[in-house]
């Protein structure tokens, strides 16, 4: 039972806490999900600066009777992460790498530094960390430790257990132990709690080490095998994959392997998952580092839902296996791969397998593998792929009978369902489609979830094998192990004797506790809101609910774009997913409509910068800039907005009026004082250059119709390149004419989407329909709208369909192109001379989210073939005009910091972007020169 609580109870927390601790309704909302079905909500909070404030943090929930629930990245997808009580957080401050030890093959680090982290950081280094979760790129070594996760290759490598040297543990009595410590005493020198473990292993001994399933992956229940060793207490394995429920990790210490430089892979499609089972115990001997499978569900709903996986997966098959050997030698790796390939060919099981040994004919099978599974996130409809019955790992010499009790329990109850995961090592990861807000589904949580059991300890299986127990599985840790749960309940109460460290969680057996507590339910309702200010044309509601709190969100790395504000602060409040979970929250009543008005929600809003990152990388797509766009644009409504943003969202107006004084302005803001005093009146950061407009405009500079060619286009210039930097649109023009364009440039207005990102709606709507009414069927009459400007293209392209809903929006959008890719097209029709210059290149957010992101990149290093570095960076930090703002300056800086240490390394004489806000970052953060690719091409042309 939960204590009564008080308002006031947690001012004691916040009196000693360094970190931060959070009550409000939303920060609790924000942590009572992770990648699970479940959602608990918490009394509390707490992101810990350091281990003291973790055992204060446990000192306050032993005097108030509290539950204590460590979190990761949220990840996990078992609810193992949430809980009632205090939520310890460690992803935002406790992340360091402390020590990284090359000679001896080991790093430290804290609970919330980053699988992904580490990776980028031995790039190139020669050494790895076996253990390759599939959200490793953004899953947390404490989720990994607590978990005792695994990956792709653990058939040959093992799971992290296997890697843990060292730790340090905070108890549920607050005291601090130290697994090496514990290790070095004999049984005298042990305290009371340690001997009792001591003697229980000797005790029963025979029982634990016979009690396991024999497979190569078990996390079910706690691993109490060789507790005791050489006479010493051997804590690692007992406490990586307890789930945060025996002590809280707060320093970690791992093993890490010199990487094989070599790998090849085996792609073999199968007639029959009988044929595909007998290849991998054919193959296993052999010691592959991975075989991953995807079943004819998968593929069959991944070419019914992505054209471009439809030629690559051949018709008529049932099943693919992805099998990989890597070696410190080439040949070997191949001669294995050749063998193993050789071997099924003979044994006649597949007449279709291929040896992938060159880097790109390796990357085109894992695509499929990467691409497929995505896919199913996407899937329209009620009905959602669950892990519920994914986790479980069978002997391999039981895969067929697997396989055929499988189907027929999926098939019998008529439930679809998808099949893949790492086969090498018996474990499948079996997802059924269902509707958890329809009770008849949510009865089959169970249903599936009894029977798959039942199968898989009839094949001496485990029930839980890479992913943890959590609230799904807790429930069959005592039908597995009959003989030795009982110790595991008495090891729970000698390190735990209060039972406060996730109680709900492996010595908890509720056989209903997998229906508890659901994300959605039977009881859940939604309620629109009353008037939508945008278009939204699948529903709003839809939208929110498509995030499955997954967490690559929160990837911190450059391996993708996602959110640069996360990047920088790791608050879980700037998450993309933050976004989706308070809005869930407004939708179903769980906050009143009225809370979507204060500063606490808009705060979590504000959070997003519309650079769509997010978007584009999530594995569900869920649009969450649209939404917060929404609910930015429901608060201005109400409320206006501040003089800042009203400045920032008006240059149009401000060039077309003070253009021709603009030198003058320019002189009167260089001193430190005059933008000092304009911080003061207007918000807009001193520290930021005066923007000064030309004092001829581009259409004055231009002639509105250029060229005789067959074909024509529009040109939308945008403000920037209209009356800041008119070169671009000049370069612009003389580049389109050389293709033998004509080349129309209209009267044209702001495209719409500095209001559109600042919430103003109705400014952002009228500067549309002006654009229209002024280009009348030049719009329809020209064959493409060409835009230079990533973000004036991002917005003709998309998000004019937020405003308006008709036929000339798509017309639009059809026939925008950047000016980047119209050249590509056409390169053949130009004459170019060599440019002896080093360049590198940034590419915007808003390309990045573009169909032809690449087109620059491409245009400059295939087509004009120059000295162009790709700098592959974060975003770089102005984030169109946020950055511009006084109170985002130092995050806009500390984000674009990566960006300018890359352009110092990358020794380029000039920096190339399409973005006009990126081009003034660029300036503000390097002394480099800073081009358009369209300016440099004009630059090249040949007379």
């Amino acid at each position: 039972m939960m204590p009564q609580l008080t308002d006031n109870i947690f001012d004691e927390l916040h009196e000693f806490i360094k970190g931060d601790v959070y009550t409000d309704k939303l920060r609790r909302y924000m942590h009572s999900t992770d990648g699970s079905i479940y959602r608990v909500e918490p009394s509390c909070v707490v992101y810990p600066k350091d281990e003291e404030d973790v055992v204060t943090v446990i000192n306050f929930a032993q005097k108030y009777g509290l539950t204590i629930h460590p979190r990761g990245a949220g990840s996990g997808l078992c609810g193992s992460a949430i809980g009632k009580g205090i939520v310890i957080d460690f992803m935002k401050y406790m992340n360091r790498l402390l020590e990284l030890n090359l000679e001896e093959g080991y790093f430290v680090c804290e609970p919330g530094f980053r699988f992904g982290e580490l990776e980028a950081i031995l790039k190139d280094k020669g050494y790895f960390f076996p253990p390759d979760p599939s959200s490793g790129e953004y899953a947390s070594f404490g989720g990994m430790f607590g978990t005792n996760a695994s990956g792709a290759h653990s058939v040959k490598y093992g799971n992290v257990s296997d890697y843990v040297l060292d730790a340090d543990i905070i108890l549920s009595s607050g005291e601090k132990i130290t697994f090496s410590d514990i290790n070095s005493k004999s049984f005298d020198e042990l305290d009371d709690k340690f001997k009792k473990l001591y003697s229980l292993y000797g005790k029963y001994h025979s029982e634990i080490e016979s009690a396991y399933p024999k497979v190569k992956c078990n996390v079910t229940g706690y691993n109490l095998r060789e507790l005791v060793k050489d006479d010493k207490l051997v804590l690692n394995k007992l406490f990586c994959g307890a789930e945060g429920t025996l002590g809280i990790a707060t320093k970690l210490k791992f093993k890490i392997l010199p990487k094989p430089t070599y790998d090849s892979l085996i792609v073999a499609y199968f007639d029959d998952i009988i044929f595909s089972a007998k290849a991998v115990q054919m193959i296993l001997p052999m010691g592959p580092s991975g075989i991953e499978i995807m079943d004819k569900s998968l593929l069959k709903l991944a070419k019914e839902n992505d054209e471009k996986l439809r030629d690559k997966i051949p018709e008529g098959i049932d099943n693919v296996l992805l099998i990989e050997f890597d070696s410190y030698n080439k040949e070997e790796a191949v001669e294995n791969a050749q063998k193993a390939k050789d071997l099924i060919d003979r044994e006649g099981l597949t007449n279709s397998a291929f040896l992938a040994v060159d880097q790109e004919e390796k990357d085109k099978f894992w695509a499929i593998r990467k691409a497929a599974v995505p896919i199913l996130y996407k899937l329209k409809g009620d009905k959602k792929i669950l892990a519920l019955i994914e986790d479980a790992a069978v002997p391999t010499d039981n895969l067929v009978e697997y396989f055929n009790g499988l189907y027929d329990i999926l098939g019998r109850h008529k439930i679809d369902f998808v099949i893949y995961g790492h086969i090498a090592k018996g474990l499948l990861h079996t997802r059924p489609l269902l509707n958890l807000k329809d009770p008849h589904d949510i009865d089959y949580l169970k249903i599936l979830a009894d029977e798959v059991f039942e199968l898989v300890h009839s094949l001496g299986g485990a029930i839980s094998g890479e992913h943890g127990d959590g609230r799904i599985r807790s429930y069959y840790i005592s039908k597995q192990y009959p003989k030795i749960y009982p110790l595991f309940k008495a090891v729970k109460s000698i390190l735990d004797e209060n039972n406060i460290l996730n109680p709900e969680i492996i010595t908890h057996s509720d056989p209903y506790q997998m229906k508890k507590f659901l994300r959605f339910g039977k009881d859940y309702r939604s309620k629109d809101l009353t008037e939508k200010l945008l278009v939204w044309d699948e529903g709003f509601i839809p939208e929110v609910e498509k995030c499955h709190g997954c967490s690559k969100c929160t990837t911190v790395t450059t391996a993708t774009r996602m959110c640069p504000i996360y990047k920088f602060t790791r608050d879980e409040a700037a998450a993309p997913k933050a976004k989706a979970n308070i809005l869930r929250a407004l939708i179903s009543g769980v906050i009143d409509d009225k809370a979507l008005y204060d500063k606490a929600f808009q705060f979590v809003i504000d959070h997003c910068v519309n650079c769509g990152s997010c978007e584009r990388e999530c594995p569900s797509n869920v649009n969450i800039p649209k939404l917060a766009l929404e609910a930015r644009s429901q608060y201005v409504k109400k409320y206006g907005t501040d003089i800042t943003k009203k400045l920032l969202v008006s240059v149009e107006l401000a060039a077309k009026y003070t253009r021709k004084v603009s030198p003058l302005i320019a002189k009167v803001m260089k001193p430190n004082l005059s933008r000092k005093l304009n911080e003061l009146f207007t918000g807009l950061a001193q520290e930021r250059e005066f923007v000064a407009f030309k004092t001829h405009s581009l259409f004055e500079e231009v002639n509105r119709e250029v060229g005789e060619g067959e074909k024509s286009v529009l040109y939308f210039s945008g403000c920037y390149a209209g009356y800041i930097e008119t070169n671009i649109g000049k370069s612009t023009v003389k580049v389109l004419e050389n293709l033998g364009y004509k080349v129309i440039i209209p009267e044209q207005h702001c495209c719409g989407l500095p209001m559109l990102s600042k919430g103003m709606v109705d400014k952002a709507r009228k500067s549309v329909e002006k654009n229209l009414n002024k280009w009348g069927n030049l719009a329809k009459d020209v064959d493409y709208i060409v835009v230079s400007c990533s973000s004036c293209g991002l917005s003709l392209m998309k998000e004019w369909s937020y405003l308006l809903n008709n036929e000339e929006i798509e017309m639009v959008k059809d026939k925008v192109i950047h000016i980047s890719k119209l050249i590509n097209d056409n390169f053949d029709k130009v004459e170019i001379e060599k440019d002896g210059r080093n360049f590198a290149y940034h590419m915007p957010c808003h390309l990045k989210v573009q169909k032809y992101a690449n087109s620059s990149i491409e245009l400059l290093q295939k087509n004009m073939r120059l000295g162009v570095k790709n700098l592959n960076s974060h975003c770089c930090g102005i984030a169109g005009s946020w950055g511009m703002s006084a109170d985002n300056y130092d995050l806009s800086m500390d984000i674009g910091r990566d960006l300018a240490q890359k352009i110092v390394e990358s020794g380029c004489d000039v920096v190339l972007t399409d973005c006009p806000t990126c081009r003034m970052q660029i300036e503000h953060i390097s002394e480099k020169k800073v081009l358009h690719p369209v300016e440099v091409v004009a630059q090249c042309l040949k007379n």
